[in-house]
């Protein structure tokens, strides 16, 4: 998201925020590489804390180049055909080569009784999906704080760049939920208690993943496994719908 101001010095500048790997993507890594480096174990920090963060970055503008985007903006907004994708189009023409100017960091703290009802659902054998643009350290910390994530779940994390990877990473969490349903079977078997006996798996899996998931059947592969929470972090809003559409259906038929 950027806003262009123009500034009492007759300068116009870009401001611009997001999530920290969009925004470092887009950054200028030559340029105050101090903060760049601090930022960078700030928001490794606040993610633990399982606090919101967002990066800023700036970039002047010169004559022609805001007067290159304006025209494009114009252009793009009236469109009437792929309007939103052409708008997209002319915000990276600005949104490159920033200059980072810090990071925030926020609490967004659950409303009361939230974690108590999702324990409910749990406790009655409901499984959970959760999509979120979060990265990895926050979502988990959020996680644990709302109690879809417990102490006594056996979380099996999925961070993989190809569709090999991923299908090699969905096969071993296959492998790993099925070996802990037969133990808790036999423990249960054995006359343990009924809280011996269950041992939860949680399936956490990041936004490149999940790419190559809907990209091919390896989504077969994820509703074949018997998890009791699956977690989908760090994702564009884009793919949601993909998630939403993709796996409903399939769970479906």
């Amino acid at each position: 998201m950027s806003v262009i101001l123009g500034c009492p010095d007759n300068t116009v500048k870009v401001f611009v925020k997001g999530a920290d790997t969009s925004m470092f993507s887009v950054i200028d890594r030559s340029l105050n590489t101090n903060i760049i480096h601090a930022t960078e174990a700030h928001l490794q920090t606040y993610s633990s804390m399982g606090l919101r963060t967002l990066v800023f970055g700036i970039r002047e503008l010169n004559n022609s180049e805001f007067e290159q985007w304006h025209l494009a903006f114009e252009a793009a907004s009236t469109a009437i055909i792929g309007r939103a994708a052409l708008l997209r189009k002319v915000a990276n023409n600005v949104e490159n080569s920033l200059t980072i100017l810090g990071a925030s960091a926020i609490e967004d703290k659950l409303q009361q009784g939230v974690p108590e009802a999702i324990e409910s659902l749990r406790t009655a054998g409901i499984k959970a999906w959760v999509l979120t643009g979060d990265k990895q350290e926050t979502a988990i910390s959020i996680g644990y704080s709302s109690k879809l994530l417990t102490s006594k779940m056996t979380s099996i994390i999925i961070n993989s760049n190809s569709k090999q990877s991923s299908r090699k990473s969905l096969e071993d969490a296959l492998v790993a939920s099925k070996k802990l349903t037969i133990t808790s079977g036999i423990t249960h078997n054995t006359g343990a208690s009924d809280a011996a006996a269950v041992n939860p798996v949680a399936l956490i899996i990041d936004g490149t993943s999940l790419v190559h998931i809907l990209d091919s059947e390896l989504e077969e592969l994820v509703l074949a496994c018997e998890f009791t929470f699956i977690f989908l972090f760090f994702i564009a809003m884009v793919l949601c719908a993909d998630v939403v559409y993709s796996f409903g259906c399939s769970s479906l038929n």
